[in-house]
């Protein structure tokens, strides 16, 4: 009997620990971006997860707004939103810089984003990360979850309805968690994509 209690013992500190893991690496993110430490914000920061998750986020939602998804087929807006994807890149590699990152994390908004000569403006904001790590906490620990083994994910609410949720993603690299993906509120992905479509209007002859 000892032994079995012994057992069930070892198997809850184990999964305990699997699950504080990645909760600590989102703790330290939190901070270092609440100090605005951008050299440690960007080492914790999975860029090319990351820069990948936001353009295919961007480049669906492109299609949705300019209205070409209406045109085509679930197979045709898979293919169609893997070629788009292309034209949220640059924007997304503007957007994913150390400064903005930081800025995005600790402040939950972005002022613009800059691409050739067209200033591309984000004017929706997100709960900041810290204060979410901070005051949120223990809601932060019962709602999050593994989304896959090394795909750890935190729901977040950001207060104005079921459009208004978002996700952050901690992604395990060798020893370390760090911030692999953003699964965006609709309302910001849509603002992000008008941005765009507006800049090819404005670029087009």
């Amino acid at each position: 009997m000892r032994r079995w209690i012994g057992a069930v013992g070892i198997i809850l500190v184990l999964g305990l620990a699997a699950w504080a893991w990645p909760l600590v690496g989102a703790l330290q993110l939190a901070r270092a971006a609440q100090a605005g430490d951008t050299a440690e914000v960007f080492d914790r920061v999975d860029v090319d997860v990351l820069r990948r998750s936001l353009a295919r986020q961007i480049a669906l939602a492109y299609l949705e707004v300019s209205g070409k998804s209406k045109k085509l087929g679930a197979f045709g807006r898979s293919l169609a939103g893997a070629a788009v994807t292309t034209v949220a890149d640059p924007y997304v590699a503007e957007l994913l810089t150390p400064e903005n990152i930081t800025a995005l994390l600790s402040q939950g908004r972005i002022n613009k984003v800059t691409l050739g000569t067209q200033t591309v403006a984000v004017r929706s904001e997100l709960p900041d990360f810290p204060k979410l790590m901070n005051a949120d906490l223990l809601s932060v620990i019962t709602g999050s979850y593994f989304d896959q083994l090394n795909d750890f994910l935190i729901p977040v609410d950001g207060g104005h309805g079921p459009n208004d949720h978002y996700g952050i993603h901690m992604r395990r690299s060798g020893l370390t968690w760090k911030l692999g993906g953003l699964d965006l509120p609709t309302s910001l992905v849509d603002d992000m994509a008008r941005s765009l479509l507006e800049g090819e209007k404005t670029a087009s002859p």
